[in-house]
């Protein structure tokens, strides 16, 4: 998306959208460099400037926050910020971050007022008598499978359309498959894993004379009289 198709003023130098939008400091007051957000990607774009990074995180629902690599034109929008995702947030040379919240929502168009799902993109109209802006499928969302751990997300992986990730199964599950999802174009992920939950009340966990639960990736003791603990080890 390029920055000046969209724009209603007739500049396109960041000196002259000040007049047609307001102030941009803010945003660019606000703009971490040397961090970015790590493995929360939704999609990445290439050749584009830092302005046209904002925009597409802008036009898109689920987006929250945006990395870019000024060296090579390289742009990230993820689907948290840092404030969800802490432990994500760290220091890359050469990246700028910058969060959703801290522009305004008419750098978009007329995607301002799109009324998109959040699976979706706002993607803008040229040739259109009656609306500007149309929805398209943007990703096909956050894996909810039972059993999956995404703790395994590779650094490229994304949850965009025609792209992928790698995950496992938590703790408490057995795993069959390579743990590779693939994001088809119709928006649903494409499994090639399977967890299937561990009965661990097999192994006899729960002691004297405890009654042991199998529960979703774990197991719960329930004492005799007398007895406490996790496992009913403990006198009461």
């Amino acid at each position: 998306m390029l920055l000046f198709q969209i724009f209603p003023c007739p500049w396109f130098l960041i000196s002259f959208l000040v007049p047609c939008y307001g102030s941009l400091q803010p945003g660019f007051s606000k703009l971490q460099r040397g961090y970015r957000l790590d493995r929360k990607l939704i999609q990445s774009f290439t050749e584009v400037s830092f302005l046209d990074c904002v925009i597409e995180c802008l036009v898109t629902p689920r987006c929250k926050s945006v990395n870019y690599y000024k060296g090579a034109n390289f742009c990230e929008i993820n689907y948290e910020n840092k404030t969800t995702a802490e432990t994500r947030y760290m220091e890359s040379a050469g990246w700028v971050y910058s969060e959703k919240e801290h522009w305004p929502k008419e750098l978009a168009g007329a995607c301002s007022n799109s009324t998109c799902e959040i699976n979706q993109t706002c993607k803008h109209k040229r040739y259109s008598e009656d609306k500007f802006f149309e929805c398209v499928l943007s990703d096909c969302g956050i894996p909810d499978q039972k059993g999956i751990n995404l703790s395994s997300i590779k650094r490229e992986d994304a949850i965009g359309l025609h792209r992928r990730i790698h995950a496992s199964c938590a703790d408490g599950y057995s795993q069959s498959g390579s743990g590779r999802l693939n994001c088809q174009s119709n928006g649903e992920w494409k499994y090639n894993i399977v967890c299937e939950d561990v009965d661990e009340c097999q192994e006899d966990p729960c002691l004297n004379g405890a009654n042991c639960t199998n529960t979703p990736g774990s197991f719960t003791c329930t004492c005799a009289a007398g007895w406490t603990g996790i496992v009913c080890n403990e006198d009461a």
